[in-house]
């Protein structure tokens, strides 16, 4: 997000995403929502998705640069389990929240970040123990990020 965003907001926002899928009542809501709104699932966005559940930045301008960095995700790739996606970083993201609040047993969901130069732009998701201090298994999403400081695309040099 780093380029979107202010560097302070962002492990804000992964506390926001961390809380709403979190083991218990948090995703026993989660899934509600699913059921009932469908929330995760065409023709929804995940814009439209975490701006209902008001998981943004609080500052205007970061708000729209999470907004923008969630806009940025149709354009980025997608693995499963590290084997390609043939869906966009944001398509799977809801796929991948749609199949699993759906199934019989639904994981918590822990969402991360990874620079986002290596492997370029891609979304990861796996499942696993993200917490040392917990024998839990999640669905681990993983985003990329773009640095602050890095060049905008017309400043850049080429090569």
């Amino acid at each position: 997000m780093g380029a979107f965003v202010a560097a302070g907001y962002v492990p804000h926002v992964q506390e926001q995403l961390n809380s709403r899928f979190a083991v218990g009542d948090a995703l026993t809501e989660m899934i509600g929502f699913q059921d009932e709104f469908k929330l995760f699932s065409p023709p929804h966005t995940l814009r439209s998705a975490f701006t209902l559940l008001n998981i943004a930045p609080v500052g205007e301008q970061d708000r729209e640069g999470f907004l923008k960095y969630l806009r940025s995700l149709m354009k980025t790739k997608a693995d499963v389990d590290e084997e390609p996606s043939t869906l966009s970083g944001h398509d799977q993201i809801l796929a991948s929240l749609r199949k699993n609040l759906e199934s019989k047993r639904p994981l918590p969901v822990y969402f991360t970040w990874h620079p986002g130069e290596t492997p370029k732009g891609v979304v990861h998701i796996t499942s696993g123990e993200p917490y040392s201090f917990s024998g839990e298994t999640y669905l681990t999403i993983s985003v990329p990020t773009i640095r602050e400081d890095r060049p905008k695309a017309g400043k850049r040099k080429k090569k």
